[in-house]
């Protein structure tokens, strides 16, 4: 168990890996999940897009061509309801790898069609001279930055979308845009980089963190099965406990009883719980507690080493009469759900009745 948590841990990725090396289930591990987390933006995208463009309609309404606003508002607009036809449909026929990959392809693809889209704006706007005007660039920015956070999953999503929205608004800048227009292209053009290198940094950071959770994943189904085991081991030790004819008794390292198997009774004339919560002085004879206790000392040392007691006095609790067994006592201190000092015995001859008198 120790070991596979070593390697569980050692197969942990740093902040700084590369996600190299992968094998082929962790590299489609981490394409479903990207992919899944694709299909859960893709409402925010599509909202962002259509609410934006009917900002865009009634900001530009009385300055622009209505017609060739209508058209480009009518555009985007369909596209929104083909992209939500589209993921209602995927989510009728259900979360597979299979779907979701398909969808992750369609949905890519349609953001390049409505990042064009975008794009158009720039030339509309130049066109009927309102290239200087603030709205434009705050408005297809913040559309790309909605790309971002709807689509981080997916670096190429998020190019496919800024780079046809924005590379045409900083070739009208640089071509209409007077003395400054230059300066604007450039800083459209930074932000287009920008905008790509933190898509791409947020897919890095998606992709360690659906590789740790598959790790994380592994490192506790090998937990839960190590923890079957040792119940079902436990289970099986008990069961073999309580059929033998051997008497079992567990003393804690204070020397109190945590445990005595059903043939205490037998041996001592009581029921097994009657001897759990006593001490050792309350069962083992006075004469033979200094052997018992430098048995116990010697087997401190020796984890699990049986350590042999041919003569041993027990009793039961306020009892006048001591059984004499022959046993062995074992350091079971660190076993899970043992945890203290073993002893296994029977009683000496055959009639179970060879008995010391407390006085003696």
């Amino acid at each position: 168990m120790i070991a596979q948590l070593q390697t569980a841990v050692s197969n942990v990725p740093s902040r700084k890996a590369r996600l190299k090396g992968l094998t082929q289930v962790e590299s489609v591990k981490i394409k479903v999940e990207r992919a899944a987390l694709l299909f859960r933006g893709a409402p925010v995208a599509i909202a962002v897009s259509a609410v934006n463009a009917l900002i865009t309609l009634a900001v530009a309404w009385s300055d622009i061509d209505r017609g060739a606003l209508l058209i480009w508002a009518g555009a985007v607009l369909a596209l929104a309801f083909v992209r939500m036809g589209l993921w209602l449909r995927h989510r009728m026929i259900g979360a597979s790898a299979r779907n979701l990959s398909q969808f992750a392809r369609a949905h890519v693809a349609l953001m390049g069609l409505n990042g064009a889209m975008w794009g158009a704006l720039a030339p509309i706007f130049a066109v009927h001279g309102m290239i200087g005007n603030a709205f434009l660039p705050f408005v297809i920015a913040g559309t790309a930055a909605g790309a971002i956070v709807s689509s981080g999953a997916s670096w190429r999503a998020v190019l496919a979308f800024n780079i046809p929205a924005l590379a045409p608004l900083a070739v009208v800048y640089a071509a209409m845009g007077g003395p400054d227009g230059a300066a604007v292209a450039g800083v459209v053009m930074l932000f287009c980089m920008a905008t790509a290198y933190l898509g791409f940094a947020t897919q890095r950071m998606i992709d360690r963190s659906i590789l740790l959770h598959t790790k994380n994943d592994k490192l506790f189904s090998a937990l839960q099965k190590q923890a079957d085991d040792a119940h079902e081991a436990e289970q099986r030790f008990r069961a073999l406990v309580e059929a033998s004819l051997e008497v079992t008794v567990i003393f804690s390292p204070e020397g109190r009883v945590t445990y005595a198997s059903p043939s205490v009774e037998r041996a001592l004339g009581v029921k097994a719980d009657a001897l759990v919560g006593r001490t050792t002085k309350d069962i083992v004879h006075p004469d033979d507690m200094a052997v018992f206790r430098a048995v116990g000392e010697r087997s401190l040392s020796q984890l699990g080493e049986v350590m042999a007691l041919p003569h041993i006095c027990m009793r039961a609790p306020d009892a006048a009469d001591y059984a004499v067994l022959s046993g062995r006592l074992t350091n079971m201190l660190y076993v899970p759900g043992v945890e203290g000092f073993v002893f296994a015995g029977a009683v000496r001859d055959s009639a179970g009745a060879m008995r010391h008198h407390a006085a003696e």
